[in-house]
């Protein structure tokens, strides 16, 4: 009973969250708000999320093919999109799925487990490397501008260096050969000797991190670029969203506005349930806007990232269904004596 109520007990914060926000508005102001979205502009963003996500299936590319792997794009988004599918509904800063990648890439494009666990490694490690170096400018900014009181910044940006720490540190460490997560593996293997076997994996995939940064600085840089294109691509979609639903935003405002939305994915509750709606309602009452708008914004971050995650989760439960009939399809079957 103690751990189905553990289990539940984010998506009910989350749930109690969004109901006291949701409250504190007009639902009437936030529907005409989103009545008066065109089918245009709703083709336009989703263009926009659609280059987003191009962004991030070829970033993932890019580093299998400095591991040698010329694995297709397009299964690459499949596997892409069942992983954020599972982070997405999993307490926490959408992490959760990178296993799926992992396992699909060697199952079904043939790429030894530990090439596709470094990439992978260092697919996350760029990702939040690069995401929590941009929500620090964000909050530097927003304390420059005075948009939110300098203390609550101050512990926004102690927050966020903090985390970004861990990413950073890592790629120093491994790029000069010290391999911490070889380390705590070995350590875990003597303490548990059934642990042998993954710590014998995550020692070729740490290894593999390391020279990569030797052999393949030219596919890392190209890493690199297009997480910052799509970076890019994403502070457009945003500033399209909120200029088709009515209101334009000068720079300080589209910033302060777009950090408060990356803030609420760090919260830990599954798919920031709550936290979102929270972040962005207040963001544009602190930018002088009606709470409307920041909750028009966060039903539309919603219906993206919630349709894509399910479709994500869809793809992997069918997949699933049919590679076991095909393996019960190729089972002999049992006769009598």
């Amino acid at each position: 009973m103690n751990r189905r109520l553990l289990r539940f007990l984010p998506w009910l914060l989350g749930i109690a969250l969004l109901v006291v926000i949701v409250r504190s508005v007009s639902l009437a102001d936030v529907a005409a708000l989103l009545r008066q979205l065109r089918l245009w502009q709703i083709g336009v963003l989703l263009l926009l999320n659609a280059v987003i996500l191009a962004t991030i299936t070829g970033r993932w590319w890019v580093l299998l093919r400095g591991l040698g792997h010329r694995v297709p794009i397009v299964p690459l988004f499949a596997y892409r999109l069942a992983a954020f599918g599972l982070s997405y509904f999993t307490p926490g800063p959408h992490v959760g799925g990178e296993m799926i990648q992992v396992f699909m890439v060697e199952r079904e494009q043939g790429v030894p487990r530990s090439d596709a666990l470094a990439a992978v490694i260092l697919d996350k490690a760029i990702e939040f490397s690069i995401n929590l170096t941009f929500l620090l400018l964000g909050i530097a900014a927003i304390l420059q501008w005075r948009i939110v009181p300098r203390e609550t910044g101050q512990q926004a940006i102690g927050l966020a260096g903090a985390l970004l720490l861990v990413p950073v540190a890592y790629l120093a460490a491994t790029a000069l050969g010290h391999y911490p997560a070889t380390r705590l593996a070995r350590i875990l293997a003597r303490r548990w000797p059934r642990f042998a076997g993954t710590a014998v994996t995550i020692d070729e995939s740490e290894a593999q991190v390391g020279r990569y940064f030797r052999q393949q600085p030219r596919a890392f840089g190209w890493a690199i670029a297009i997480t910052l294109l799509g970076w890019a691509v994403l502070i457009a979609e945003y500033w399209f969203m909120i200029r088709f639903l009515g209101v334009s935003l000068t720079l300080p405002q589209l910033v302060g506005a777009l950090t408060a939305a990356r803030l609420s994915i760090l919260m830990f509750l599954p798919a920031g349930l709550g936290a979102l709606e929270a972040g962005q309602a207040a963001a544009f009452v602190l930018l002088g806007f009606d709470p409307a708008v920041g909750i028009s914004a966060a039903l539309l971050i919603r219906l993206r990232d919630t349709t894509l995650g399910l479709l994500g989760l869809w793809w992997w439960g069918r997949h699933r269904l049919l590679a076991a009939r095909q393996t019960d399809k190729h089972q002999p079957p049992i006769t009598g004596s």
